[in-house]
């Protein structure tokens, strides 16, 4: 069977499905190709139901908490079981939309592995897609260590293995101290599990700002959660007891029923006849110029496999860009201000440049500073810890990296990305007007801060 087509696109996650809606709604013909499901990794095994889990355990602690607040609830308790039947119906769900989306702009859906035989072809099983352009879309997949590998008869597993478990374990070692182990310490910690972070670098979340990853490490260890940093996993062995033995280069060893390797992503493009067709691959990531374009001119990657930074709203930008390039429409895609959202209680939320890296490209930086413990809101809502933190280059006054921690910080962080993206200056986004009482006051604060103008700090 053969059938021709303006675009096909391999790869159904954030990068793959939006990139085909928006080339159907620019008249494209278009065919998706997906190996397994749609809305790949993010919406299966990844975003989606890691924050189900994290809603429902933080709903947990509240109502074990409510006393605090004059509510008396008794024998609070919760069925694992149940918490995952909800994850299921929520990723059901919105995998029922992406495919009800899919079918009205009329997109042809083809399931199986679909492999580039050259720059005009496609093939998946007996099926034959002839194509003007396409984009590869294909994700990542996690990476192992070469101390510890995947081992699903010995409990090490991925995160993909972690949010199908029928039952909560007694302990569990998490290898990586990164978005998704925070997360799932987070998870586990607040369902009763025994848990132990581990991290190869001086602070957990290493790509953000210390004093922030410091907040929250913070809040992890009064949940009970072990952290050990600057810490390096040299051998692990499964023991006769069933449990798994971990050794660290200084010498301590830990044991644990699971042990959860989240070490990162890596792009995954194995099988997709990428090499076979001449693509250029640095550094293990498909090479895209600032069109996503790759060296084959009629070819695109969007997401993972491009390997950016590994997040579903950067590859759904990504996708637009490649789509209106592919349209005749000049788009640039731009990294500068890109939200980073940690979904632990309470939230990590950043975007630009950290205080270190800042202090690194200027030559003269101002930061403010406001503790959420000062904030009104913060009391009512029964959530005082954290911070917001502001970074701004001297010589303008724009600001150039926020880092926030802070209940739904995930949500407040856009308010500075508007700012930034409209390169603001931090006098104007002090001037601003913000309703009180609201968490999001305290931004206003923070820019205030910079001038030793806050009203509530000192």
């Amino acid at each position: 069977m053969e059938k021709k087509y303006d675009l096909v696109i391999l790869g159904s996650g954030p990068g793959g499905y939006v990139s085909a809606i928006r080339a159907a709604q620019l008249g494209l013909s278009v065919c998706l190709i997906e190996k397994e499901k749609l809305g790949g990794v993010c919406l299966n095994w990844g975003c989606i139901p890691a924050k189900s889990l994290l809603k429902s355990v933080h709903l947990y602690k509240e109502m074990k908490i409510a006393l605090e607040l004059g509510i008396i609830a008794t024998n609070i308790g919760f069925d694992f079981s149940l918490i995952q039947k909800r994850k299921e119906k929520v990723v059901k769900q919105l995998c029922q939309g992406v495919e009800f989306l899919l079918n009205k702009h009329k997109v042809d859906i083809v399931y199986g592995k679909g492999k580039l035989l050259d720059y005009r072809t496609v093939i998946v099983d007996d099926h034959r897609m002839i194509f003007d352009n396409c984009i590869i879309a294909v994700g990542s997949k996690p990476i192992e260590l070469e101390s510890v590998k995947f081992n699903l008869s010995c409990g090490i597993i991925s995160s993909k293995e972690a949010l199908a478990l029928d039952s909560i374990p007694k302990s569990i070692a998490i290898i990586g101290a990164g978005v998704i182990g925070c997360e799932f310490a987070d998870i586990f910690a607040g369902l009763g599990a025994e848990v132990k972070l581990i991290e190869i670098a001086g602070q957990i979340l290493p790509n953000e700002d210390a004093e922030i990853a410091n907040c929250l490490a913070v809040e992890l260890n009064k949940k009970g959660i072990k952290i050990l940093t600057s810490a390096q996993v040299s051998l692990v062995r499964n023991l006769s007891s069933g449990l798994n033995e971990i050794s660290l280069n200084s010498g301590v060893k830990i044991e644990a029923e699971k042990i959860l390797l989240a070490v990162g992503r890596k792009p995954d493009f194995e099988g997709s006849g990428v090499l076979e067709v001449g693509i250029v691959i640095k550094e293990g990531k498909i090479l895209v110029d600032e069109r996503m374009r790759t060296n084959v001119e009629n070819i695109y990657a969007v997401g993972d496999v491009v390997g950016k930074t590994y997040l579903a709203h950067v590859a759904t930008r990504e996708g637009i860009i490649a789509v209106e390039n592919i349209t005749k429409k000049k788009s640039i895609m731009d990294y500068d201000v890109i939200p980073r959202c940690v979904y632990t209680h309470p939230q990590i939320a950043s975007v630009g440049l950290s205080e270190a890296a800042a202090r690194q490209k200027y030559k003269d930086i101002k930061v403010g500073k406001f503790i959420l413990r000062a904030s009104g809101k913060a009391l009512v809502e029964n959530i005082p810890q954290g911070i917001v933190k502001l970074v701004v280059n001297s010589a303008d006054s724009k600001v150039v990296g926020a880092s926030i921690c802070a209940n739904e910080a995930a949500e407040l962080i856009h308010v500075i990305c508007v700012g930034m993206q409209q390169a603001i200056t931090y006098e104007r986004l002090a001037e601003t007007i913000f309703a009180h009482p609201t968490i999001s006051e305290t931004i206003k604060e923070a820019a205030e801060a910079i001038d030793k103008k806050a009203i509530h700090a000192v």
